[in-house]
């Protein structure tokens, strides 16, 4: 355990040229990352076909299937192509959504705000000059706080920013760049798509591949740990990342509807902001709502207003109600957890890692307690947590609590001389060790 601790911790923040190869390996593997991750996240959906429509479908008609297989292999293989042909078909039916709908209105709206920003910079600068009319104080510390900022921000605009402005040489360098990038990321969509749809078809071979190669290396014992760790592993994710796409589309679908019924200007762009900052656990919808409510206040502050009070009552709705009743408790990781996690990873893979960082966590969280509770199995002890609450310390394995008065062994509460004695028993060995050499 310790061992992997290090190698884990050596890997993570000393490696920089393992990190780099692994990039490197990431980036040319990117087509086939992108369409794993695609499967991975439409598996549910192409479940849920198979078990609740098509299968259902076929037993009607007398024919014996199960989700693990049935006795006609042609009609098993039928139902999963036509499961795969309706999986890919929804997604390619939302992606079409997605930019026939809402990325117009969305770019609608930032050329809106764009338009309007001399306006709303207006209106921000008639508001504050209202605000500091009778506060000459504030005033002097906002103005000369303004003007540091300029000198700064005019420094490196001449300084840093000018040297930097591309000659023609460079626009083509970076034109060519953009071109060849462009088109990097289309081939992967298009090699991502196909290995999605590999992947759905085949996701059973895979799974018994991997428990062939378990059992044909390791201990029975360990391939069968080996294999109970990644089904874990895999509900884990597949219950939080599932679910909380779920929440999120569901929290942007009401932030667009209220949003509408509150007269706040541009609802699309600011349901999607809403939407999407709500992946991210806890931290997220501050986010989404911070970022909406200072783009509400260069339209209209008493709306920025109105609009922040909207997303509280909104996200508690979602962490009191909607949340609870569909993630359930997919992590087992208490806020402060949460809360460690999303800044642990988002400190160390950045955007990546304020989405993936909780279920990561929440693995190695469920690791070490399996590990615990292993251990003190071996010792004959209570793996119950609970049963730790008010203990005071184990003797030939009898728990001793520390509200029986007796129990004041290891106990520096119920006995305050406990630390003095430590002290005096140090000097007293001193002393002995001094007597010791003078008498040498």
């Amino acid at each position: 355990m310790a061992v992997c601790i290090m190698l884990a911790y050596s890997f993570i923040f000393e490696n920089k040229d393992m990190m780099t190869s692994l990039g490197k390996i990431a980036n040319s593997l990117s087509g086939i990352i992108f369409g794993l991750v695609m499967a991975y996240v439409l598996i549910p959906l192409l479940e849920g076909i198979e078990e609740k429509i098509l299968i259902p479908i076929y037993r009607k008609r007398g024919i014996k299937v199960s989700i693990y297989g049935s006795e006609d292999k042609k009609k098993r293989k039928q139902i999963r192509t036509i499961s795969v042909v309706l999986t890919m078909g929804i997604f390619i039916l939302i992606v079409y959504g997605l930019f026939r709908i809402i990325i117009p209105q969305l770019i609608s709206s930032i050329r809106e705000i764009v338009y309007n920003l001399p306006v709303y910079i207006k209106n921000i600068d008639e508001y504050s000059n209202l605000l500091l009319e009778n506060n000459p104080d504030l005033q002097r510390i906002i103005d000369s706080q303004l003007d540091a900022y300029y000198a700064n921000l005019s420094s490196f605009l001449s300084k840093k920013l000018m040297p930097l402005l591309p000659n023609v040489n460079t626009i083509v360098k970076v034109a060519s760049k953009s071109f060849f990038s462009v088109l990097g990321v289309f081939i992967d969509i298009i090699v991502g798509f196909i290995v999605a749809i590999y992947v759905l078809n085949a996701k059973e071979r895979f799974a018994t591949m991997g428990k062939k190669m378990a059992y044909a290396f390791l201990k029975e014992e360990y391939a069968n740990e080996l294999i109970g760790g990644f089904r874990f592993v895999n509900n884990t994710f597949a219950g939080f990342v599932g679910g909380k796409l779920i929440d999120s589309l569901i929290i942007g679908i009401i932030c667009y509807f209220g949003c509408r019924i509150l007269g706040i200007s541009y609802p699309v762009l600011i349901s999607v902001i809403v939407g999407v900052t709500n992946i991210i656990p806890f931290f997220g919808p501050y986010i989404g709502g911070a970022a909406g409510a200072l783009l509400l206040v260069l339209i209209d502050p008493i709306k920025a207003l109105v609009f922040l009070i909207f997303v509280i009552v909104l996200q508690q709705f979602d962490g009191n109600i909607l949340g609870p009743l569909i993630l359930g408790n997919s992590t087992g990781l208490s806020s402060f957890w949460v809360i460690f996690a999303i800044t642990l990873f988002g400190g160390l893979w950045g955007i990546i890692g304020l989405f993936v960082g909780v279920p990561v966590f929440a693995v190695f969280y469920a690791l070490v307690a399996r590990i615990t509770n292993m251990y003190l199995t071996k010792r004959n002890l209570s793996t119950e947590t609970t049963d730790y609450d008010d203990l005071a310390y184990i003797e030939n394995g009898e728990f001793k609590s520390l509200g029986d008065s007796e129990n004041t062994k290891y106990n520096a509460g119920k006995e305050p001389d406990t630390f003095e004695r430590i002290f005096k028993m140090k000097g007293k060995k001193r002393k002995s060790q001094t007597n010791k050499t003078e008498g040498k």
